[in-house]
């Protein structure tokens, strides 16, 4: 399996839809993070069905019979080598790892965002609740020392919220979190799930029932993952990102990065999306 930014899904579909030319830096970090994952998710994949593969070629070799598979993906299909058998087995602890890891940069993305907002809006941060002692007002050698360590604060209290909290305390200051009303459930219920793999060990506990609305395991039950949801949640969650980004920069004029080239990709980079139609060896 070999999964590049143009590859395509079963259905034909985009794997990992293009981000934005340019972006904030948040952004940046969330882009190569993802893509980092997903290279690694394709690594290990890559490495599994090919070691069976060398394997089953020297032994045909040695057996002096011809090999009716001609691709390791095909030999994977028709007949899966010990190391494809163990991974599928495994899958579930595979998944869980990558489902989180998406999870967590889609999270760390919305704080660094929130931060980068609030470094050059502070303003936003006054509200009538809000107070600061003599102590800490003391502590500090100059106002923007004073404001970065508020803004620290209050970020780093965001981070513990859940997203219902965080998507209310920004849209309330104008960060709007562009998840369409009809994705949001799809975007609460990853959360959950990266929660209780994180906290619970992949089973489903009383905190998933109660976030997660027609919820379709019961307390107790392990939350079971499919290679579809992976590159779904993917797809979902750089969709809320990618808009989100958009809309931030250009209404708080925030500095922007390169992304990626503008460059198109030529007829080899084509070519190599046409070839990432293959089927994981997972299932």
């Amino acid at each position: 399996m070999n999964i590049s930014k143009n590859g395509r899904d079963r259905e034909g579909g985009d794997i990992l839809p293009l981000p934005p030319t340019r972006g904030t830096s948040a952004l940046h970090a969330y882009t190569r993070a993802s893509m980092s994952d997903l290279r690694f998710f394709s690594f290990i994949c890559d490495t599994v069905v090919s070691s069976d593969y060398v394997a089953h070629i020297a032994k045909q070799a040695l057996d002096g019979v011809k090999s009716k598979a001609k691709q390791p993906t095909e030999l994977a299909q028709s007949a899966p080598g010990n190391r494809t058998i163990f991974l599928r087995k495994n899958s579930q602890a595979l998944l869980e790892m990558f489902i989180a890891r998406q999870v967590d940069n889609f999270q760390k993305y919305l704080v660094d965002l929130i931060r980068q907002v609030l470094r050059s809006k502070p303003a936003m941060l006054s509200t009538k609740q809000q107070s600061i002692s003599l102590e800490d007002v003391l502590k500090h050698g100059s106002i923007e020392s004073l404001v970065h360590d508020v803004i620290e604060r209050r970020v780093n209290t965001l981070s513990y919220d859940g997203f219902a909290d965080l998507q209310k305390w920004s849209e309330e200051r104008g960060i709007q979190i562009k998840v369409a009303a009809s994705r949001r459930d799809a975007v609460v219920e990853l959360i959950s799930t990266r929660n209780v793999i994180a906290h619970n060990r992949g089973f489903v506990d009383e905190r998933y029932l109660r976030a997660v609305k027609n919820a379709k395991f019961k307390v107790g039950e392990c939350r079971k993952i499919e290679v579809e949801e992976l590159f779904n949640a993917l797809k979902l969650l750089n969709g809320v990102v990618f808009a989100t980004d958009s809309a931030a920069r250009i209404k708080f004029k925030l500095a922007t990065v390169e992304i990626r080239p503008r460059k198109k990709p030529g007829r080899k980079k084509k070519k190599e999306a046409e070839d990432s139609q293959q089927q994981l060896p997972l299932g």
